[in-house]
């Protein structure tokens, strides 16, 4: 295969500011590199990836920082990680940027958004959670703890996600749904973009705990605070506050 790395020596620019108390970000400026490369066709679907080491050597960044950019393209689906194999292009249909939705708004308007549905949404599942709501919100909770222990990061998004579309279930709001569902994935994709920074995750596991326990104990206020919380924490993860 043909892969297009920088030359010897070549350092990557750390183009995005750091988070406050946290190593600068230059995980996403690798994942940007490699992801132009599959998009651009310079690595194929059925590509094998250099080693960690040496494409980490390759493209002048450490490990850490290199297996955070990898997480980055697991997440978005660009890259399949094979437990003793090594890291395998998928095969993309379609263009899929980052940001799959630049063209039609930023991660701040959807964070900002989600900072007011979703809290109402929170506070409206409190006042009717049954049961079998609260027990399907805390198996989400549970699904994720497992998948974090797993180190299988495709698997908690897809637990959070599980987890939100419920608490709107829960509200039982037909408008509040139907305002929710033009813009599921925008705000899926914002659940998701948090996630490629894995040092952060267990504050992720336990702020969706903290929303859970609200609910489950129908503290409506409560949950309504601590899922705003958790919008603007998870904004502030990916850079952006609110």
């Amino acid at each position: 295969m043909t892969f297009d790395l920088p030359p010897k020596g070549f350092k990557m620019d750390p183009v995005v500011e750091p988070f406050q108390g946290e190593r600068p970000l230059v995980s996403r400026a690798v994942s940007d590199h490699l992801q132009a490369l599959i998009l651009r066709g310079g690595l194929r679907p059925g590509d094998k990836l250099p080693s960690q080491r040496d494409l980490a050597e390759k493209l002048g960044v450490s490990r850490p920082s290199l297996r955070e950019a990898i997480s980055v393209l697991e997440v978005m689906g660009l890259v399949k990680v094979r437990i003793g194999s090594g890291v395998y292009v998928n095969q993309v249909t379609d263009r899929a940027p980052l940001w799959r939705f630049s063209e039609r708004c930023s991660p701040r308007d959807v964070y900002e958004a989600r900072e007011g549905l979703e809290s109402h949404a929170a506070r409206l599942a409190a006042l009717r959670c049954d049961e079998p709501g609260a027990a399907r919100l805390k198996a989400a909770t549970e699904a994720m703890r497992n998948a974090l222990a797993a180190d299988d990061i495709p698997a908690m998004a897809a637990a959070d996600a599980v987890f939100h579309d419920s608490i709107f279930d829960l509200a039982a709001n037909p408008v509040l749904a139907g305002m929710y569902r033009p813009v599921r994935d925008m705000m899926v994709e914002t659940q998701r973009l948090p996630m490629t920074l894995r040092i952060r995750l267990g504050d992720t596991l336990r702020e969706h705990e903290e929303v859970c326990d609200r609910i489950a104990a129908r503290d409506s206020l409560g949950a309504e605070t601590s899922m705003r919380n958790h919008i603007r924490a998870a904004a502030r993860r990916y850079g952006i506050e609110l």
